[in-house]
């Protein structure tokens, strides 16, 4: 094994964070520096299903170092209470019955997750009166596929499954499922196309007649993971093998950003089928801007 990627001990302030694992633990990457900018403290949100676990399967509890200020503690906060307020708004528009979750297994929609049934639970809402949409594919990852189900369990949910295109399962749903009017959507406005997204805007003409609720559109790269972090919320495992945007295994590769620069030495001067490259996980990306650079461009 590389010395890069032996696990070291860290004398700082720690907190826990889970990466889903149906397999095994994971191990920590480079150097043990599987360091985020994670709070610690007590959680503002219901803890109603942060200490549900699955019995049948091994979470990792990776141990991360982490700084700890006051200024990202309120700043999260802040963004919490936002979701919140938008949760509310959304109520007094819509029922409960007219609204359906979009979930792909990425860590926004995770986040959202988290934080929409945090809101229920505050709510006295059943869990299972917001179904979870999401759209299969033979190209998926199997971590995606299992990570879908582990929250279909932990959060307790309803799970609607379609294949095909987003449009074209929505248009199935609409015809399905035609009390619907509203989905929630784990989009940010530094994703493509999203950049002038409203938080409660339309789909367009040539879509099935929705309305798109982006209550994580302000969130930055890093607010996402600070907040996985903070309330140790689980997140699919290929995010801590340097993956940082996650679509399908077609297109999606570990991001270049991450590789660990020791194993990228090595590389150079033994041949790169010679040497196994790790990765750092994806909240240590410093530059927010390269977040799909782990992605291939569509033709």
């Amino acid at each position: 094994m590389h010395k890069c990627c032996i696990q070291t001990q860290q004398q700082t302030t720690l907190t826990k964070s889970t990466a889903f694992s149906k397999k095994k633990k994971i191990r920590g990457n480079c150097n043990g520096n599987s360091n985020s900018n994670g709070i610690g403290g007590k959680s503002i949100m219901s803890n109603c299903h942060n200490n549900d676990r699955d019995d049948d399967h091994n979470d990792a509890n990776a141990t991360c170092p982490v700084a700890i200020t006051d200024a990202t503690r309120d700043h999260i906060k802040r963004r919490v209470r936002t979701a919140y307020d938008f949760f509310d708004q959304t109520l007094m528009q819509y029922k409960i019955s007219q609204l359906i979750f979009c979930f792909n297994g990425g860590k926004d929609c995770t986040v959202l997750l988290d934080l929409l049934m945090g809101y229920c639970a505050q709510r006295n809402i059943d869990s299972g009166q917001i179904p979870m949409l999401y759209i299969e594919s033979d190209d998926s990852f199997e971590e995606i596929d299992d990570f879908v189900k582990h929250c279909v369990r932990r959060y307790k949910v309803k799970l609607i499954k379609y294949k095909d295109s987003l449009k074209v399962a929505l248009t199935q749903m609409t015809h399905d499922m035609p009390l619907i009017k509203a989905v929630f959507v784990g989009s940010r406005n530094t994703d493509p196309y999203c950049e002038n997204l409203k938080a409660m805007q339309k789909t367009d003409s040539d879509w099935p007649d929705m309305m798109r609720l982006n209550p994580l559109l302000e969130w930055s790269y890093h607010d996402i993971w600070h907040y996985i972090h903070i309330y140790k919320v689980p997140y699919c495992s290929l995010y801590a093998r340097g993956y940082t945007s996650i679509g399908y295994k077609s297109n999606t590769f570990p991001n270049p950003h991450l590789l660990c620069a020791e194993c990228a030495a090595a590389a150079a001067a033994a041949g790169a089928e010679a040497v196994t490259p790790c990765y750092r996980p994806a909240w240590e990306l410093a530059d927010p801007t390269t977040e799909r650079a782990g992605r291939h461009s569509s033709k």
